[in-house]
């Protein structure tokens, strides 16, 4: 038996003769697969007496013990069973609970989870052991401050022939395969080019054959994608059992497998780690880390480089390559580095994410943060020798979501532009609270004396802590203590940039708790709990407005967590006193932070008769930087020139206080939308269908876009698609004109569509609150002067 050391990446497991064994990819010197026995198991009420190894049900019970759980302050006496294989577990819980009438527990953990968590590894870190051949004798330990780097990274992307508008793979070729590394990149492609960036093989088998052959050589430890693990790989996958060929993407001669995460499915490559951007991109653009709503590669890419994409139309493509063939490199070649790219700017925090959750990278990327939170409680759990707790059944689930739990406090402003504001709010508001009142399903309590009493009237013991916030409470402090060490370490520097990530990871997880106790499918879904952190949000952020009047201010807006307040005559001084009066008064791990003093707002109603909407506002501070919440120009289902023209509205508002400028800056636009001067990228409205396109009843311009769109491209359109059109001249109805972007021309749009439900709704919102009536910017009517509102 020798001792090594090598880094975890994947963990997966196999079963031979009987015995099930670990098979864990480490990356020591080089890769290696190595194999530990180790079996499932679950555990039950059945006395051990009454049940004895053997067959059951189709499954094999290989052995019994007698096992302590906890379960809350209780501990159970319980039978652990083992089982021959993972997938023996769920016939021997079916035939215990049901034929035998005894209560089954922890029979729903996935296997791999269960091995991490019992022996206390972290994916990506350093762990110790020792080897006897391909098998794992012992594991001696897990140094999760030493995490693996990854060299070598490469992106690719593929382009199809597609004159039919959805590609066949039975017979439409793939003509280019783009990669990029950190050192090259290149298009391979079997059409002669004189570029430099270009590989030629003399066809499509030969392509491929070129790119196996450069994974092969160049061995890349990551390989990103962009839905790769839909489109890309299983088409190479396909149109290689046509031309009798194949891209061999494994480090080792393994199969491809498929995986599937909640909604997700990935595709796991042997002995390298698969990230397909797409569902990571989905997830961090839901909780707001990437800034974009529409989540193409374009838009991705955009968002987090701030660099323009070169471009061409998907229904371009075919021609450009029996034309034109420059432009179609050009365009291939800047996808292989979009995805290198927005890979390189997501890998550290994945990472992080990676090694909190306990996950594996790959599992990670394919995962909500709802499952982030569940992997790194189950790990916990284990620690204490606690039963974790069932995933919930469907009528429970849907128990759970038909009544939904009251949420925050809002007090909406009267609509307007105000000057002079401070912007206060609680740092991490509901994680705080968790942790403050030991907020948890097992900390429930009927002893009155020794409690937290929440305003619902649910007591939690003071001690011991829960799971929950005592998980939680780790978080916060680890990310307290590395924005600490972040202050005295270069910005820009790879220390600087690992611990930014670490950050960001650890608020992401953070913030994902308190909708985890109240997410209807969670194992630790607690409906009293959840609503109990909603009330005590609800009494911290209104004791706080009623202690700002006390001190003199004007209460402008709450919502949530956030306090804006009037200075009137008040100083920054007074408002920073008002903070450390709150502070004083508050939990331990509660705080109110000032945001910011913003020197002026606008707040915007949705009609004229309501009160001022909630999150619908603009705001600049001090040294000239806008904060704009609600409005059209974060929406994908308003048209770029209405974001556009709304944007500079508010700029023009915030900055100068110009009216007149924002009046100009509308008449502008209006003028080059009837000139014919609009840009079709800037008419497209996006849409997302919420369900199939022939299941809704009225015929809406996105419906009616959809169905134009599958006719000429020959393929389904499906709910989740999001569909970009244009209103153009030709037809009646709105839905008549609206045509989907594929087919749509340049200059060939409905302007007075454009005008009156596209621009004008989008900035009149906002100069409506400066008297400004929409007659007075087609050149009629009366205006109020700005210095009235102020």
């Amino acid at each position: 038996m020798v001792r090594k050391k090598a880094y975890l990446i994947d963990v997966s497991y196999i079963v031979n003769k009987g015995q099930t064994y670990v098979k864990l990819i480490l990356k020591g010197k080089k890769y290696c697969r190595l194999y530990f026995p180790y079996d499932p198991y679950f555990f039950s009420d059945i006395p051990a007496e009454k049940i004895k190894p053997g067959e059951y049900n189709g499954g094999r019970i290989k052995k019994i013990e007698e096992a302590e759980k906890f379960l809350g302050k209780e501990k159970k006496r319980l039978t652990k069973i083992y089982a021959e294989s993972p997938s023996d577990v769920p016939k021997l819980r079916d035939y215990i609970y049901h034929k035998l009438g005894y209560e089954c527990y922890e029979y729903d953990i996935v296997f791999t989870k269960r091995f991490l968590s019992d022996l206390s590894l972290t994916p990506l870190s350093l762990i110790r052991y020792e080897r006897e051949g391909k098998f794992i004798k012992k594991f001696i330990s897990c140094d999760e401050q030493d995490t693996v780097e990854f060299e070598k990274r490469m992106g690719f992307d593929i382009e199809v022939y597609n004159p039919q508008g959805v590609p066949d793979p039975k017979k439409d070729p793939v003509i280019m395969i783009s990669y990029k590394t950190p050192d090259e990149k290149k298009v391979i492609t079997y059409k002669r080019n004189g570029n430099e960036n270009v590989v030629f093989a003399n066809d499509e088998k030969g392509m491929f054959s070129v790119f196996s052959e450069k994974i092969k050589q160049y061995d890349p430890e990551i390989i990103y994608g962009y839905n790769s693990s839909n489109f890309d790989i299983p088409y190479l996958e396909d149109r290689g059992k046509v031309i009798k060929s194949s891209i061999e993407f494994g480090r080792w001669e393994e199969k491809i497998k498929k995986r599937r995460k909640g909604l997700s499915t990935g595709l796991n490559i042997p002995g390298r780690v698969h990230i397909d951007l797409y569902p990571a991109s989905r997830l961090l653009g839901q909780i707001g880390v990437i800034n974009t709503n529409k989540f193409t590669l374009q838009d991705v890419y955009e968002s987090i480089t701030g660099k323009e994409k070169f471009m061409v139309k998907r229904l371009d493509i075919w021609r450009l390559w029996d034309g034109n063939k420059e432009e179609l490199f050009e365009y291939s070649l800047m996808d292989a580095e979009a995805v290198f790219a927005v890979g390189e700017a997501l890998l550290e925090l994945e990472k992080e994410l990676s090694s909190l959750a306990k996950m594996t990278l790959f599992e990670t990327t394919l995962s909500t943060s709802g499952q982030l939170v569940e992997s790194m409680l189950i790990h916990e759990a284990q620690k204490r020798n606690a039963l974790i707790p069932r995933k919930p059944k469907d009528e429970e689930i849907k128990k759970r979501m038909a009544n939904p739990i009251k949420g925050a406090f809002v007090k909406l402003p009267a609509p307007g532009i105000y000057e002079n504001i401070a912007v206060f709010d609680f740092r991490g508001l509901y994680p705080s609270i968790i942790i403050s009142y030991n907020i948890d399903p097992f900390t429930i309590t009927d002893d009155e004396e020794d409690s937290y009493l929440s305003p619902t009237g649910t007591h939690f013991m003071k001690k011991p802590k829960g799971l929950i916030p005592s998980t939680l409470e780790k978080l916060v402090d680890m990310r307290a203590e590395i924005k600490k060490k972040m202050k005295s370490v270069e910005k820009g520097s790879p220390e600087y940039e690992k611990l930014k990530a670490r950050s960001q990871a650890l608020k992401i997880l953070s913030n994902s708790f308190y909708g985890y106790l109240g997410y209807a499918r969670s194992r630790w879904y607690e409906r009293k709990c959840a609503e109990s952190v909603t009330a005590f949000g609800r009494e911290h952020i209104l004791n706080a407005a009623r202690e700002a009047e006390k001190f003199g201010f004007t209460v402008l807006y709450i919502d949530t967590d956030s306090l804006f307040l009037l200075l009137g005559k008040k100083t920054k001084e007074d408002a920073l006193k008002f903070m450390e009066h709150i502070n004083k008064n508050l939990p331990e791990k509660m705080e109110l932070e000032l945001e910011d003093f913003y020197r002026r707002g606008v707040f915007v109603s949705k009609k004229a008769e309501e009160k001022g909407a909630k999150k619908k506002y603009a705001l600049i501070n001090e040294k000239g930087e806008i904060k704009i919440r609600g409005f059209e120009l974060v929406r994908r289902d308003w048209s770029a020139v209405a974001k556009k023209t709304q944007l500079e509205v508010l700029k023009a508002i915030l900055e100068e206080g110009s009216k007149e400028k924002a009046i100009e800056i509308v008449k502008r636009t209006i003028n080059e939308i009837r000139k014919g001067n609009a840009k079709l990228n800037d008419l497209v409205i996006y849409t997302e269908l919420k369900k199939d396109p022939r299941a809704y009843e009225v015929m809406g311009p996105e419906v009616a876009a959809a169905l134009k769109l599958e006719k000429y491209e020959g393929r389904k359109i499906k709910s989740g698609n999001v569909i970009g059109y244009v209103i153009c001249r030709r037809g009646k109805s709105i839905s008549e004109k609206a045509t989907p972007i594929e087919m749509a021309k340049e200059g060939d749009y409905d302007p007075e569509y454009y005008v009156n439900n596209q621009v004008l709704p989008a900035v009149m919102k906002i100069l409506k609150e400066l008297g400004v009536d929409e007659d007075s910017v087609r050149g009629m009517g009366n205006q109020k002067s700005i210095q009235e509102f102020f």
